[in-house]
């Protein structure tokens, strides 16, 4: 039988969906951003690249914090679900294989431009986010309920901060822009609004200029706010 938190509160798991929300549509570009670089442009090459590097280092930096915090806990606490949390759990293992296939062939990628390598980082960066998209879904359907029933506001916060720990502090205003520009304007001042008030100002002064021009630089257009 599942156990369940001794508590009237239950967490949010909302800001979660978001996240993977935000992976899910720049891991489902990086193919596309790859195979723009032309024959040779090493430049622009190192400049896509950099970005494969930043999504997958938080990729698993995210995954790492739920096999840490997140997993062994459910596992204790909901053993009917057992089977599908060691499921979870292997997703991430074939997610991180892939990852490190993609972080390989990317470093080679930013050296030289190459066409070949080109292709080979194209076809794996599809695969995983195709497999990250997989995990992802089930994730939301059917491991975000059992938390919302078993684990506390106080762990459920604990593993959001390790989460912001995990991002180092030059980059964590460009990496909200990353998360904001993608949501509802009803989602993002909820998330804002959760966010300490330092955050928050530092945002508006210069957290979403630095962000634009990043975004120029990867995507080649102005980030669309009109959601």
């Amino acid at each position: 039988m599942t156990a369940t938190i001794d508590t009237a509160a239950r967490p949010d798991t909302g800001e979660m969906v978001i996240v993977h929300n935000t992976f899910r549509r720049h891991f489902s570009a990086l193919p596309g951003l790859v195979r723009g670089v032309a024959d040779g442009d090493v430049e622009r090459a190192q400049r896509v690249v950099s970005f494969v590097e930043e999504l997958s280092t938080g990729l698993h930096h995210h995954h790492t914090t739920e096999d840490e915090m997140m997993w062994p806990l459910l596992l204790d606490r909901a053993p009917t679900d057992s089977a599908l949390i060691l499921r979870m759990e292997e997703q991430h293992e074939r997610i991180a294989e892939l990852n490190e296939r993609a972080q390989a062939q990317a470093a080679r990628f930013a050296e030289t431009a190459d066409w070949g390598v080109r292709e080979d980082l194209a076809k794996t960066l599809t695969e995983l986010s195709a497999r990250l998209d997989e995990h992802m879904g089930e994730e939301e359907q059917h491991i975000l309920p059992v938390v919302e029933t078993v684990m506390s506001v106080e762990e459920w916060a604990a593993m959001g901060e390790r989460g912001r720990e995990g991002i180092p502090k030059d980059r964590q205003l460009v990496f909200l822009g990353f998360i904001l520009q993608g949501v509802s304007s009803q989602d993002r001042k909820k998330f804002l609004a959760e966010m300490p008030l330092i955050a928050r100002v530092m945002w508006r002064l210069i957290g979403k200029r630095t962000y634009a021009k990043e975004y120029r630089e990867i995507y080649g257009t102005d980030p669309d706010w009109n959601s």
